[in-house]
This record gives C-alpha cells, sequence and structure tokens, in this order.
C-alpha cells in the first residue's frame, strides 16, 4: 500500500503537466480556428446577409445563342406579265409578289451572364488576425467571379467568337426601264366635204393628236424593243459592221445582253435574293431537355415565335449525364452559409441540336454551367481560378 501511495504521489505532477499541455493545444487550436476563419460565405437570399462588411458574387448561367442564316427570296409581278404569253409566248412568269425565305445555315455559340439564382454574400470576419484576411478575389464586372488568391493575379477570359460577313448585292430598283412613253401621236383622217352648186367635193384632212397608250400597246413596244436587241446582238457578233472592235465586243455583248435581260422582266417578273441574319436565345433549365418547340419558320417572314404561323423549328437539349453522380451527393449545395470556402459550378457537357423537319440543321456540344451541380471548394492557403464562362474551376493550387 505505501508503494502504491508512492506512486500515485510521483504521478500527480505529471498529470498536472498533461492537463496544462492539453489545455494549452486547446487555446492554440481555437486560436488557430479563428485566424483561419477569414469568410463566411452564405446565398444572397439569406436575411440580414448584407449587413454584414463584405461583397457579392456570382456564379454564371449560359444562354444557347442560335443565329439563323437566311435567304430572303423577293419575286416581283412585271408590269406587262398578263401580255407574257400572248406578245412573246412565255408561259413560265412571276405571277405575283412575293417574299420567300429559306434557311442556309444554324450557327450555335453561347451566351454567359450571372445567375440570378446563384448570387453569394462574402462576409468578412473582423477577428481574424490581420495576415489572415490577405485574400484578392478578381470579379467581372458584372459580379461573376474569376479567382480567389492572395496575390493579383490578371486571369484573361476566353471567349469563343464567330465572325459573319453577311455579303449582299447594292439595292436597285424592280425594273429600270418600266418608264415608257406614255403618249402617242395618232393621225385621224377627216373627209370633207365641200358642194359648190350642184357639185360636191370630198376633201381628205388629216388631224394629228396625242393620245395615252393602254396597257397592251406599252407592252408590244417593249417587246418590239426586246427583238430590237437581239438583232443588234446578233449583228454585233456575227460581224455585220465589218469592224474590229477588239476586246471591247465582248463588253458591248454584255451590255446589250443587261438591256435585253432588263426589258424581257418586265414581261417573266424579277427575283432579288438577299442574306438576312435572325438571332434569338434560348436558356437551358434542369428537367427539361428532349425536342422542345422553339420557334417557327414562316415562309413570308422568316423566323417567327413559338405562336406564329410556320414550320416547326425544335430544339433539342441533351445532358450527357457526367454530373449525375456528383448532382446526386450535392443535392442542397449551395442553400447554407459556409466557412473559408466558395461556391463553384460543375458544368455538364450537354449537346444542343436544333432540328426542322425532323433534319437536324445544327448540333453542338458545349458546356452548361445552370445543369450541373454547386460543389465547395476551400480557400486557406489554396489558389482558385474560375472560368468564366462555365463557373467551373480551373486551377487549384494548394500551398
Amino acid at each position: 500500500m505505501l508503494f502504491l501511495h508512492f506512486i500515485n504521489q510521483s504521478l500527480k505532477p505529471m498529470r498536472r503537466s498533461l492537463i496544462r499541455i492539453t489545455l494549452s493545444l486547446f487555446i492554440v487550436f481555437i486560436f488557430i480556428i479563428n485566424g483561419l476563419a477569414q469568410i463566411i460565405v452564405s446565398p444572397a437570399n439569406v436575411p440580414k446577409a448584407s449587413e454584414a462588411p463584405g461583397f457579392y458574387y456570382a456564379l454564371p448561367r449560359n444562354y444557347v445563342k442560335i443565329d439563323f442564316i437566311l435567304e430572303k427570296n423577293q419575286r416581283y409581278k412585271g408590269p406587262y406579265a398578263d401580255f407574257a404569253s400572248k406578245i412573246l409566248g412565255i408561259d413560265n412568269v412571276v405571277n405575283q409578289d412575293e417574299t420567300i425565305y429559306s434557311i442556309l445555315d444554324v450557327i450555335i455559340t453561347k451566351q454567359t451572364e450571372p445567375d440570378p439564382t446563384a448570387w453569394f454574400f462574402v462576409e468578412f470576419d473582423e477577428k481574424a488576425s490581420k495576415d489572415s484576411k490577405s485574400l484578392i478575389f478578381n470579379l467581372l464586372p458584372d459580379g461573376i467571379i474569376l479567382s480567389a488568391d492572395d496575390t493579383d493575379k490578371n486571369t484573361p477570359t476566353e471567349s469563343l467568337s464567330i465572325e459573319k460577313i453577311l455579303v449582299n448585292a447594292p439595292n436597285e430598283k424592280k425594273f429600270h426601264y418600266y418608264a415608257e412613253r406614255n403618249l402617242y401621236q395618232r393621225v385621224d383622217t377627216l373627209i370633207r366635204t365641200i358642194t359648190i352648186d350642184t357639185t360636191k367635193i370630198n376633201r381628205n384632212v388629216l388631224q394629228s393628236s396625242w393620245v395615252d397608250r393602254n396597257p397592251e400597246q406599252k407592252a408590244k413596244a417593249a417587246a418590239d424593243m426586246i427583238h430590237k436587241l437581239r438583232d443588234n446582238r446578233f449583228n454585233l457578233i456575227s460581224g455585220y459592221q465589218e469592224i474590229n472592235y477588239g476586246p471591247s465586243i465582248v463588253f458591248m455583248n454584255d451590255e446589250l445582253l443587261k438591256l435585253e435581260n432588263e426589258y424581257l422582266s418586265l414581261f417573266i417578273g424579277k427575283e432579288v435574293r438577299t442574306i438576312e441574319e435572325q438571332s434569338f436565345t434560348f436558356l437551358p433549365e434542369t428537367g427539361k431537355t428532349g425536342n422542345l418547340p422553339f420557334a417557327k419558320l414562316n415562309d413570308n417572314l422568316g423566323i417567327v415565335d413559338i405562336n406564329g404561323k410556320g414550320e416547326m423549328i425544335q430544339i433539342k437539349v441533351e445532358p450527357s449525364g457526367s454530373t449525375q453522380i456528383v448532382s446526386s451527393a450535392n443535392k442542397s449545395t449551395g442553400q447554407g452559409r459556409i466557412t473559408n470556402s466558395l461556391y463553384y459550378r460543375i458544368s455538364e457537357n450537354t449537346e444542343i441540336s436544333i432540328i426542322i423537319k425532323n433534319k437536324v440543321m445544327a448540333m453542338e456540344r458545349m458546356l452548361v454551367s445552370q445543369l450541373g451541380p454547386i460543389g465547395i471548394a476551400p480557400i486557406n492557403k489554396t489558389r482558385l481560378v474560375y472560368d468564366a464562362e462555365s463557373g467551373s474551376l480551373k486551377t487549384i493550387k494548394r500551398e
């Protein structure tokens, strides 16, 4: 018993020392925790979040931009179309003015903006030490976060740009030679009878007057000009004048042919083809996948909204499912307060297609940020660099 008492008395100072060491380590751990507690991040809709000192940042969402390159074919009826068959024997003419649109190409790109449902407030902890608060955040002017680092880094944003140049012919009048002379000189023969005694003398008197031409007469005059131009071209290329015009004969023949075609258009009509661009945007949403009604193609107006008349245009959204396992494990992420960490996007690889008449007109694979889950990344002694378009992390550097 005396031996056990001696041992117990000997161990008391050692126990006191262990207690002091444990207490000291606990106090140091508390200070370390306080030193590390630099920021608190919470969703922007959390009550009273804006009363604390800090700033807001946003994660991006992506719109799909669809550029339709259209050919606009304007067909104009010629002023003498009703006489084309009778005077020239031509039946294939434009019978009415009409406009017909057709799709030449479809270009799919991506646009980025802050997600109104993914704004977060970063609150600074005033209790942290001065050295522990040396964090620099880089944001775009619209609030999308670019990086979180202990030094100022210039992180250039990469964006895909497509340059489109639409080339059209200069505007021209429908019909250049429609302004024919409307008046023509008509000469009438009047018979004047002169009676002298029993003798009657008939004298012919010519009376000239200017009267309006009717449409058929104007059409005949235009047809005569067509035949005259064809005769002139034949005489030119057959060498009727027996003059060596040299290379200029090609220019003269082309000019006569242009003039003939202009007069001929008065009968058969004219087509003016131009290229136009119409752009629309579509916002992919979680749960809305597959073939979705998007717009309509109207032959007379081009691309119109879903309530208009025309052929249905569908947009097909097919997520690859690459982030499904992450989404299942992070369903509630982004709704609570976190410490010394930042939220980021895990973008979903998605296939976007434009379908008209069961035919795929264009297809692109792109990262769509809002279709993927939200993750959490630490920032203590960690450099984070975001992708400005998707909100995903590009660089994670741990010191």
